[in-house]
């Protein structure tokens, strides 16, 4: 079993999350306490963040570590593209607000 850790695929998850939540690296380093060069050295797996700065990206962006590490989360990407365009006249934090709802209700898909 490989244990190392992808950097480049954690930067990928990161991108795609901010992204969603429709948010610059900017506003991402700055709710986190990075800057955004480092958001950007994160997002291309050029540079290893901290444990801290995993949990404070992963706060911000309302996804579990686990899922920026391995991938091991039901991702919004699947639901459709109609609702990304409904969101984009929307402001950020009602659109943060729809993903977070969306992430905990595909996390409990199988319990309905």
């Amino acid at each position: 079993m490989n244990h190392s850790i992808n950097y480049p695929d954690i930067g990928i998850r990161i991108r795609r999350q901010r992204e969603y939540a429709g948010m610059t690296q900017e506003q991402l380093g700055e709710a986190c306490g990075l800057s955004a060069s480092f958001v950007g050295h994160i997002e291309r797996g050029s540079r290893k963040l901290s444990v801290e700065s995993l949990y404070k990206v992963a706060s911000v962006l309302h996804v579990s570590t686990d899922y920026l590490l391995f991938d091991r989360m039901v991702q919004e990407a699947s639901l459709p593209v109609e609702i990304s365009s409904l969101l984009s006249g929307r402001d950020m934090e009602k659109r943060q607000h729809f993903w977070r709802l969306a992430r905990i209700l595909a996390c409990h898909i199988d319990e309905l």
